[in-house]
């Protein structure tokens, strides 16, 4: 899957929603290969949203470097 790249280099005030934009066709199939798996929509979204919780705060966290390794290993593996 292609995901666009920011319209520009550094802030710009629509860039939030381009990354939205730009991640809206991956994450929409992520959740329908997740359902045909056999899991409930409110499932994978639940788990999505406690993916991203638990990111977000070991990047904010001391755990900084893990997690990005973590993340190298998953992309690896793609």
């Amino acid at each position: 899957m292609k995901i666009t790249s920011p319209r520009m280099t550094g802030s710009y005030p629509d860039r939030f929603e381009d990354c939205q934009t730009a991640i809206e066709d991956v994450f929409v199939q992520l959740v329908v290969e997740a359902t045909r798996a056999g899991w409930h929509h409110e499932e994978v979204l639940a788990a999505i949203t406690a993916i991203a919780d638990i990111t977000t705060i070991a990047l904010d966290t001391q755990g900084k470097a893990q997690t990005e390794m973590r993340l190298a290993n998953v992309m690896k593996r793609k």
